[in-house]
């Protein structure tokens, strides 16, 4: 029984997190077309989206028009559960004046209860994981590459987190794929020309933007797991409470990330992030940005050499700070803030019976060199880890 419900979460997992995959060889029965329409576009046009467990990848028009298409494919699925299948999809589409919407829901793709089991069980996962090790392993810097590389392949990454907490072995998926005759496949694809305003409300979804997306955007998310390659317009703004979210490159915007269990980024420039509850890891920070968290975790890995100035305004953060191999000016003030330093864990707290904000860590640039920017950080209750540290001095009072 136990090993019958470890295949059953299985195929929850494959089918939900896996964009229109099908074992190779398998021929399927039957093709229903849910859905195909295209709508013409000008640059005062409004896409409207409103997805509800839904998988989709999105991809630029090679026009000015929307296309829409969704289908499902069956391979020896009884008559009842197609039929079932088919009644749960609820999908509509219509164009008014400049506006087009676009609305689908699913009952039984990705469900809430379906992804709130599946972070339990990466959840439960890490902290085994985390329990073993009798030393914690070191913060390394990664690099850009190391960065874009797990953004890249992050449903993997997911898929065999989970086949880990559940002790399921590559070999023994893979003897299920070959062995299984009953599949059920979606497939949705929406084409968005360049140019149009996208609004869009996610929820328990997956979407992978296949393509640069530099639409206007404004994007309500929860509960999903977001994949872009590159993004950004200095009007969009995008909300995200609980989930994933991945980006090769983030050239501008507005982001409030809340409760996301993971953010990569590897490029970032010209941002404002607003976050809370969350880890996320930064590869290569360009100019132009500014933070602003309360009480997550961040990876601040390599710098550009013209980033000019970034600013971090914190509460209760805990931020990886690995200094740029380049000339810089470095500027943290704030109160009872510890400073981590190096690989012996050298431990400072810096003002801690203020209540008041107070230099604590200063770094002058070199005058004889071209400096590369200024990093300011208005930290409170925080813990700055110091990686490759090279202060110059440092608020002990």
């Amino acid at each position: 029984m136990k090993n019958q419900f470890k295949i059953l979460l299985l195929v929850l997992i494959t089918s939900t997190v896996v964009y229109a995959q099908k074992p190779s060889g398998i021929e399927m029965d039957e093709k229903h077309t849910i859905y195909k329409e295209n709508f013409s576009t000008n640059a005062n046009t409004t896409l409207v989206l409103n997805l509800n467990n839904t998988t989709a990848k999105v991809i630029e028009s090679p026009d000015e028009k929307v296309y829409i298409e969704y289908t499902i494919e069956f391979k020896n699925v009884r008559k009842k559960i197609k039929e079932r299948q088919l009644k749960h999809l609820l999908v509509s589409g219509k164009k008014e004046d400049n506006k087009i919407t676009y609305s689908t829901k699913s009952k039984s793709n990705f469900s809430p209860s379906v992804y709130n089991h599946q972070q339990s069980l990466i959840d439960r996962f890490d902290k085994k994981k985390f329990l073993k090790d009798s030393l914690p392993k070191p913060v390394i810097r990664k690099s850009l590459d190391s960065i874009l590389h797990e953004i890249k392949y992050s449903e993997s990454i997911y898929r065999n987190k989970i086949r880990e907490a559940l002790n399921i072995k590559p070999s023994q998926a893979e003897r299920w794929n070959k062995s299984t005759n009953n599949l059920i496949i979606s497939k949705m694809v929406i084409k968005i020309p360049k140019n149009i305003h996208v609004r869009a409300t996610i929820e328990n979804s997956n979407l992978v933007f296949m393509d640069d997306f530099y639409n206007r955007a404004t994007m309500n998310i929860r509960n999903s797991k977001l994949r872009f390659k590159a993004l950004g317009n200095t009007l969009s703004i995008i909300d995200f409470d609980n989930g994933y979210f991945n980006a090769e490159t983030v050239i501008s915007g507005s982001y409030s990330f809340a409760n996301l269990k993971e953010v990569r980024i590897g490029r970032l420039s010209n941002s404002l992030l607003n976050t809370e509850f969350t880890k996320i890891e930064i590869a290569e920070i360009g100019k132009g940005n500014k933070i602003t968290d309360f009480n997550s975790e961040y990876y601040f890995y390599n710098w550009t050499k013209d980033f000019q100035r970034f600013d971090l305004f914190s509460e209760y953060s805990k931020i990886h700070f690995f200094y740029p191999d380049l000339n810089h000016n470095l500027e943290v003030i704030g109160y009872n803030t510890r400073n981590i330093v190096g690989k012996d864990a050298f431990e400072v707290t810096m003002q801690p019976k203020s209540r008041e904000r107070n230099r604590l860590m200063s770094k002058p640039a070199n005058p004889n060199e071209k400096s590369s920017g200024l990093i300011f950080f208005d930290i409170i209750n925080g813990i700055i880890y110091s990686h490759n540290d090279t202060i110059k001095t440092l608020n002990k009072n």
